[in-house]
């Protein structure tokens, strides 16, 4: 599946493309899925940082993000975290671990590494400011309770799935669409975040021991790191 080169292939914004608000136009049933499921996984850091986190250099770039951070219910989707962070056990347990010395030491051997200075450079000159959201997310973590006060037994399984019940990927991806359609601007970031160096980059990040380490705590605490991997390899159009 070559999502990102499909849409780069309908979305010219010097003309003689169409746009339409309906996703199915662009997307087969298997892509919309995997946008779906990619969606899912990437909602909770989305959503607490919002597309305002991004450090963009031009006002017509701060504008499309501006327009696609105003159709996603931010508010709702903090309720639904800060519920589970409230009261469930599994949830909280998984805060513990991230709020501890361990996970902290993993990290700051991560953030020196060659590999990610460099990485976040180039983002940096794509106009994302990775800090800044890596920051939220860490404030999100070191500021969440650690008892629950009512304790339930949904699981962090369950977290995931009603974020993404109430999160509008479809009028999220349509806005996207159009602003590849339309602005430049928006279009060559989207170019060089799902580019070809991009991806070498990841690869080489993944391939890190922390952060290997990093992914296999998540995973030994439930979460499917492996799933979220393959959806965002599938919306860029990237090889494993």
């Amino acid at each position: 599946m070559k999502l990102a080169s499909n849409i780069l292939s309908q979305s010219s914004p010097k003309g003689g493309s169409r746009h339409t608000a309906e996703t199915s136009d662009y997307f087969s049933d298997e892509v919309h899925y995997q946008l779906q499921i990619t969606m899912k996984f990437a909602l909770v850091a989305f959503a607490l940082v919002t597309v305002a986190a991004a450090a963009v250099p031009t006002r017509s770039l701060e504008d499309d993000l501006q327009d696609i951070a105003a159709v996603i219910p931010v508010d709702k989707l903090r309720a639904i975290v800060r519920k589970y962070l409230d009261s469930d056990p599994e949830v909280q347990e998984i805060v513990a671990y991230l709020q501890g010395s361990e996970w902290a030491a993993l990290v700051a051997e991560v953030a020196v590494h060659p590999t990610w200075v460099a990485f976040k450079e180039y983002l940096a000159e794509a106009g994302v400011d990775i800090e800044a959201i890596i920051q939220a997310i860490h404030d999100l973590i070191t500021g969440a309770g650690r008892h629950p006060k009512s304790p339930t037994a949904r699981g962090i399984k369950d977290m995931v799935d009603e974020i993404g019940e109430a999160f509008p990927t479809d009028a999220v991806l349509s806005v996207i669409i159009e602003k590849l359609v339309s602005s430049p601007e928006f279009l060559e970031l989207f170019q060089k975040i799902s580019s070809e160096t991009a991806h070498s980059f990841v690869d080489d990040i993944r391939a890190i021991p922390e952060v290997q380490r990093l992914a296999q705590e998540l995973r030994d605490r439930g979460l499917d790191v492996d799933g979220a991997i393959d959806a965002i390899y599938g919306i860029f159009g990237w090889s494993k």
